[in-house]
C-alpha cells in the first residue's frame, strides 16, 4: 500500500488491508483528501482472485459501473445546459424527436430523469433482445426498450432509482452533441482535466496494456470477459458504453474529477467550463429528502458514507463495489474502488465494509464530532 504520510493515516491502511484479508474484496484503491487536496492514497490485493494475479496498484482500472450516472452522464449534461443547449426543464420531448418517443415520456424534464423521480422503473432485462438484433438495429435500441417501458408511478411524486432514465439521458447527450457519450466525455470534459483514462471501453485504448485491470464476474452473460469490458450486461449488450453504466477509471482519476466539483461548487471551476451556478444546481437536492440531479446524497442512519459526512455531500455508488463521497460543507472527500464482484455478485459486504471506512477517514482528518 502506498502512502503520502505513513504516520498519519495507520488506521486507513490497517483497514485497507483488512478489507481485502476479510474477503470483502480481492482489490481496493482508496483516496482521501479535504477541500479538494489529497492527503492520502492507497492499495490492497490484488486485480483478481485467482491465485498469482498482478497487485493492485494506484493505477489499476476499475469497472466503476454507476459512477457513470454522475461522472458522466450527469456532467455531460452539467457542460450542455453551462452552453446554454437545454436546462434542468427541458423535457425530453424537446431533444427527442421521433413515433418511438411514447406521449407519457414526452413530458419527463431532466431533472427528474437525473434525480430519478421521474415515474420510470427501477431496471429491466434488455440485454437479451439487443444482442439478439441487427448491428443497425442495436444502436438506440436501449434506448427505445427504455422509453416503450410503462410508468411505475406519477413523476415528482416519488424517487425510485432507475438506470432507463440515464439510459435515455444518454440519449439526449448524443442527440445534442452529434456524439456517442465516450467520445463527448473524453473530448469535452476529461481531457480538458489531464485525465487519460477515465472513460468507456478501456480494452480499445491504445494504453490498455500498460496497466493493471481489476476483474469483474461474468456475470448472466455465459462467456464474457472479466477484465476490461462493462459488467453491466445491458451496457456490454449495447456495445459497452451507456449512460447509466460503462464507465472505467482509476483511483487518482476519479478523485481529481471529484476535486473539481467540490472547488466548481465553492466557485473556482478552472480547467473545465462550467459555471458554478451551473454546478450547483446539479449538487443541491431537488426537494426535500431527494437526491440531486445525477447524485445521491446521505440516506439519514444508513448512509455509505458512514456517521461523519453531513447531509450537505454528494456521492455515488457502484454495483462492482465502487463509490465515492464529497462533502460539500467540511470538504472531506473520499473515493473507494474495488472488485467486490469479482466474488459473486451476491458477496455484498462491502455494504458494511464503506460506512467504516469513511468514518475511519472522517476520524483521521479530526472531523468525526460533526454527525449527522
Amino acid at each position: 500500500m502506498s502512502s503520502q504520510d505513513g504516520s498519519r493515516w495507520p488506521s486507513l491502511k490497517k483497514l485497507l488491508e483488512e478489507g481485502r484479508d476479510q474477503g470483502v474484496y480481492p482489490a481496493a484503491v482508496a483516496m482521501v483528501g479535504l477541500k479538494g487536496k489529497l492527503l492520502w492514497q492507497g492499495a490492497a490485493g490484488q486485480v483478481s482472485r485467482e491465485a498469482g494475479s498482478p497487485a493492485a496498484r494506484l493505477d489499476t482500472i476499475f469497472d466503476l459501473a454507476s459512477l457513470t450516472k454522475p461522472l458522466a452522464t450527469a456532467l455531460a449534461l452539467m457542460l450542455l445546459a453551462h452552453r446554454g443547449l437545454l436546462g434542468l426543464s427541458t423535457t425530453l420531448g424537446e431533444v427527442l424527436a421521433g413515433p418511438w418517443l411514447p406521449p407519457d415520456k414526452r413530458p419527463l424534464t431532466l431533472k427528474s430523469l437525473l434525480a430519478h423521480r421521474a415515474g420510470l422503473p427501477a431496471w429491466r432485462s434488455f440485454y437479451q433482445e439487443v444482442l439478439a438484433a441487427s448491428d443497425d438495429e442495436r444502436a438506440d435500441l436501449l434506448a427505445r426498450r427504455a422509453a416503450a417501458e410503462p410508468l411505475e408511478y406519477e413523476p415528482e411524486t416519488a424517487t425510485l432509482y432507475s438506470d432507463l432514465g440515464f439510459i435515455l439521458l444518454q440519449a439526449v447527450v448524443e442527440e445534442v452533441t452529434g456524439q456517442d457519450l465516450d467520445s463527448f466525455c473524453r473530448r469535452e470534459l476529461y481531457q480538458p482535466l489531464g485525465l487519460k483514462i477515465l472513460g468507456f471501453s478501456p480494452k480499445k485504448q491504445t494504453w490498455w496494456e500498460k496497466y493493471t485491470c481489476a476483474a469483474t464476474e461474468e456475470g448472466l452473460i455465459a462467456g464474457r470477459a472479466i477484465v476490461g469490458e462493462v459488467h453491466d450486461e445491458n451496457a456490454w449488450a449495447a456495445g459497452g458504453v451507456a449512460g447509466h453504466a460503462g464507465l472505467f477509471g482509476t483511483g487518482p482519476e476519479v478523485f481529481t474529477l471529484a476535486a473539481w466539483l467540490y472547488r466548481a461548487y465553492h466557485g473556482r471551476s478552472e480547467g473545465l467550463a462550467i459555471s458554478p451556478e451551473i454546478v450547483r444546481q446539479f449538487l443541491t437536492p431537488v426537494a426535500k429528502g431527494a437526491r440531486t440531479p445525477g447524485f445521491d446524497v446521505p440516506t439519514p442512519g444508513q448512509s455509505s458514507a458512514g456517521r461523519f459526512f453531513p447531509p450537505n455531500s454528494v456521492g455515488h455508488t457502484g454495483f462492482t463495489g465502487t463509490s465515492f463521497w464529497i462533502d460539500l460543507e467540511l470538504g472531506q472527500m473520499v473515493v473507494l474502488l474495488t472488485n467486490r464482484v469479482n466474488l459473486g455478485r451476491d458477496h455484498d459486504s462491502i455494504r458494511a465494509f464503506r460506512p467504516l471506512f469513511h468514518e475511519a477517514v472522517s476520524r483521521a482528518l479530526g472531523l468525526h464530532a460533526h454527525k449527522m
